[in-house]
């Protein structure tokens, strides 16, 4: 018991020293980038597209990622300081690019290889941390995460408008970022994945059908992430394009698409993790679903300012939880052996859905309004939640709810 008590708290320990150093990457690849790509590189709109789905094409590869390192036998902790050292290597690249194709090759191919450290993390959870404690654990490192990118993106942003030539410094900070990042999981404790569990990629999907109420869940996630993803792009279009009526300043936008739902998400994520590891797998679900169904019915019916600002401050609270149940969802249902095998199939799904939804929205607002848009992620999310619903009563959740 005394070294399962050590184990968790160097995990714990490890994990806080890495979150803000995530939270300086998160906001160089999802803001940054992007910015450079256009403000310096002039970018067409196929390398935006490429550097904005990083995260998501990163996320298909996860079950291959994770083969290999099982067949290595490798520690899930040293593989995340693997991905974490290759991506700062990329990011080397990427700071000294000087044409927009290596720029977007290394920005794009950093990211992807960053992304890896998903499923072999949650390993980690899994094996250190208990079944009552693991949301509770989560929620520092999740805050520390979200202020440093806010914080990072402040300084950055100034930093480019005083010089976007200074790009350069940007990336150098995220190699600093990325490689203390991979410090810290080398130090983390964890035992070498197995074959037996793991198996290849295809007996990974094969988990969809072979367990089917794992298939059925994932299969009610995807209508909720596509309900929910398609109109995100679409917000930024309702508040700038004056044919909608807001018209909003980049100053407006940026503060109510990143300043209030990170200020929410940050002031709720404790409130979650406490939920996640006391309140029901669908009930903690149904209410992050009601969040992001609120946000976009507030938001796409309105051009009053605070009200559009009242709709992101629910979609925050839903991130605050959703970031949580997200990483940590599958430890109430999987075999711990196996935790890593099927959060691989979640996060390539998520990428699926990531990498389609953008183009769903936006195919969707050619051929109608922003309303109609989010009239069809409400109809997703409420499907959704009603899938959720029937399998309240499931053995497997049950079991989970009289062991927290």
């Amino acid at each position: 018991m005394e070294q399962v008590e050590l184990n968790a708290s160097a995990t714990y320990r490890n994990d806080l020293l890495r979150a803000p150093f995530l939270g300086i990457l998160e906001a160089g690849w999802t803001t940054f980038a992007l910015v450079i790509a256009i403000r310096y590189f002039d970018a067409s709109e196929t390398h935006k597209s490429f550097i904005a789905g990083a995260g998501p094409i990163g996320f298909l590869i996860t079950p291959v990622t994770l083969f290999i390192a099982a067949n290595l036998r490798a520690r899930p902790s040293m593989g995340c300081c693997f991905v974490f050292a290759v991506s700062a290597l990329l990011l080397v690249g990427a700071s000294f690019a000087q044409s927009l194709l290596f720029f977007t090759l290394f920005v794009v191919l950093s990211q992807v290889s960053a992304v890896q450290q998903g499923p072999l993390m949650l390993q980690i959870y899994t094996e250190n941390y208990s079944r009552a404690e693991r949301g509770g654990r989560m929620t520092w490192p999740f805050i520390l995460t979200a202020l440093c990118s806010i914080g990072f993106a402040v300084v950055g942003g100034r930093l480019l408008d005083q010089k976007i030539e200074a790009y350069h410094w940007i990336f150098i900070i995220m190699v600093v970022a990325a490689t203390i990042s991979a410090l810290a999981c080398a130090k983390i404790p964890s035992s070498p994945l197995s074959r037996d569990n793991i198996g290849n990629p295809w007996q990974s999907f094969s988990l969809i059908w072979k367990d089917p109420f794992f298939g059925y869940i994932l299969g009610s996630w995807m209508l909720l992430g596509l309900g929910n993803l398609l109109t995100l792009p679409v917000r930024i279009d309702y508040l700038a394009n004056p044919a909608y009526g807001v018209n909003a300043s980049n100053t407006t936008i940026a503060l109510l698409m990143l300043v209030v739902p990170a200020v929410v998400r940050i002031l709720s994520t404790k409130m979650w993790g406490h939920l996640f590891d006391r309140m029901h797998f669908v009930t903690t679900r149904n209410l992050l679903n009601a969040s992001f169904l609120l946000s976009i019915a507030l938001f796409f019916f309105t051009t009053n300012i605070y009200i559009l600002g009242l709709a992101m401050a629910f979609q925050g609270l839903a991130l605050g939880g959703g970031k949580i149940f997200w990483s940590l969802w599958v430890t109430k249902i999987a075999p711990e052996a196996k935790a890593s095998s099927y959060m691989s199939i979640h996060m390539a799904l998520t990428g699926l859905r990531g990498t389609l939804a953008p183009f769903l929205g936006y195919y969707i607002l050619s051929r109608s309004t922003p309303a109609s848009v989010a009239i069809i992620g409400m109809t997703l999310i409420c499907i959704a939640c009603i899938l959720f619903e029937f399998v309240r009563g499931h053995e497997r959740l049950r079991e989970v709810a009289e062991e927290t």
